[in-house]
């Protein structure tokens, strides 16, 4: 009798170990990580045709001279087939003591060949023309470049809420080669607002960015770009005297795949 107890309790504890292993081990597959992450998100994007978001833009910038200050909010709308996008929303600007709240809105479309900007603010139009994509751009393949800087981030204890839905955070530097891609160098110079001292330089920048995903859908959900650290040491390389006070940009993603085509319309185009 006392051998078929003594049986049993080993057998027990034999049980309760490898059933201890498998909780352990599960624990450890399904843990979350950057990398993870942001291989889910790089799938899920591959099917995503459009998107619209919202970008808000806080920059103060002070000079022995002047003051820069500008607050933009706007809303904005994407395709990648073809590559388009519309942002339209407000500025309030205060330069060189002149303070002025506008109306802001701006057509990405390609034509020829080329990528056409039309900008707009209180209803007056101008027409720009490059042969490389200056505005938003964002995909599968934006993401997938982005996963070797993903590898370092850090992703945080805790879930956080975006557009009401629960989202995983993770934060971390970005070179501003990557960022350009992501924001186009219209937003870097928060269309045509400010000045930087070298665009190859920027490139080569180390800024930070927290990147919210959507839990469920795997998709982003929002990023947050601060830029002041890195701008302020790059206008101290080149001895400029420019301080800078804030440079922040939040996008939030707000919908996929219900944006309808974008045109330029008519009276915007006569316009220029």
């Amino acid at each position: 009798m006392k051998q078929l107890v003594k049986t049993a309790s080993a057998m027990y504890r034999i049980l309760l170990c490898v059933l201890l292993c498998m909780v352990v081990l599960t624990g450890c597959i399904g843990k979350m990580t950057p990398r993870k992450l942001m291989r889910s998100v790089v799938k899920n994007m591959t099917g995503i045709t459009s998107f619209s978001n919202t970008v808000d833009m806080d920059i103060k910038m002070e000079d022995i001279v002047k003051v820069t200050e500008i607050s933009m909010n706007m809303e904005m709308q994407n395709t990648s087939e073809p590559r388009a996008g519309h942002a339209k929303g407000t500025a309030s600007l205060n330069l060189r003591g002149i303070k002025l709240d506008s109306e802001m809105e701006v057509y990405q479309v390609p034509e020829d060949g080329k990528q056409v900007t039309y900008s707009g603010m209180d209803g007056n139009w101008i027409k720009d023309t490059s042969s490389s994509d200056s505005g938003f751009s964002m995909d599968s393949e934006f993401m997938s470049e982005l996963s070797d800087a993903v590898e370092k981030f850090r992703l945080a204890d805790e879930p956080v809420k975006v557009e009401d839905k629960e989202c995983y955070e993770m934060y971390g530097d970005v070179t501003g080669k990557s960022l350009m891609a992501l924001l186009g160098s219209d937003t870097f110079h928060a269309y045509g607002l400010v000045e930087l001292p070298d665009e190859d330089a920027i490139g080569k920048l180390s800024i930070p960015v927290t990147m919210d995903i959507y839990k469920e859908e795997k998709l982003p959900a929002r990023i947050i770009v601060d830029m002041t650290d890195a701008l302020n040491n790059l206008y101290d390389a080149y001895d400029e005297t420019t301080e800078v006070n804030d440079f922040t940009i939040e996008l939030v993603f707000d919908g996929y795949n219900h944006v309808e085509p974008i045109v330029v319309p008519e009276d915007v185009q006569n316009a220029v």
